[in-house]
């Protein structure tokens, strides 16, 4: 997706959250809502998302939104990337918190459920020597600053862990069965 493609997808995911909240025709709103869970799934969701998340002029339905999908994407989508990409959507990740470490609080939350996430699907050598708990200690020491958005990350990495585990569990049960 080009750049100039990136923008109209922004402008489509803006418009249509406008619609989803203040468009008085309930037929609006709804189609409004079916078009962006539509969008949720699809390829340029990853892209559109994250760059909604870094523009300053993004108001709060759309950080909500962003959030959700992008952490939806990690939780459910990840094969969809491409090899290599871990470390661009890392540091991506990375500086979302950093950005939401003072909130909004659901903005940071998912974004922290994201980060957990992506630990989930990428193997431990990959967040460096002591995995994902020592890069989060090495990015705790470096800024201080962001220290609240950095322990949400630590309050729901073992949730999303446990949770990942017992979903690989079930599936395989069903897929060996």
């Amino acid at each position: 997706m080009n750049s100039e493609q990136s923008m109209e997808h922004q402008n489509t995911v803006k418009e249509a959250l406008n619609a989803l909240y203040h468009h008085p025709d309930d037929a609006v709103r709804m189609q409004a809502d079916r078009w962006l869970q539509n969008f949720q799934r699809t390829l340029d969701a990853w892209q559109v998302a994250d760059n909604l998340l870094h523009d300053a002029t993004s108001n709060l339905e759309t950080l909500i939104f962003c959030s959700q999908t992008l952490r939806s994407k990690v939780q459910r989508d990840f094969e969809e990337l491409p090899p290599g990409a871990f470390h661009k959507l890392r540091d991506s990740l990375n500086a979302l918190l950093k950005k939401f470490h003072r909130g909004p609080p659901k903005v940071r939350t998912q974004i922290s459920i994201a980060v957990a996430a992506l630990a989930v699907h990428v193997p431990a050598e990959d967040w460096g020597d002591g995995g994902i708990v020592s890069w989060l200690s090495n990015e705790m020491n470096s800024h201080g600053e962001y220290i609240p958005g950095f322990l949400e990350l630590l309050t729901v990495l073992p949730e999303v862990s446990v949770s990942s585990m017992c979903w690989r569990e079930i599936f395989n049960c069903f897929n060996t069965g």
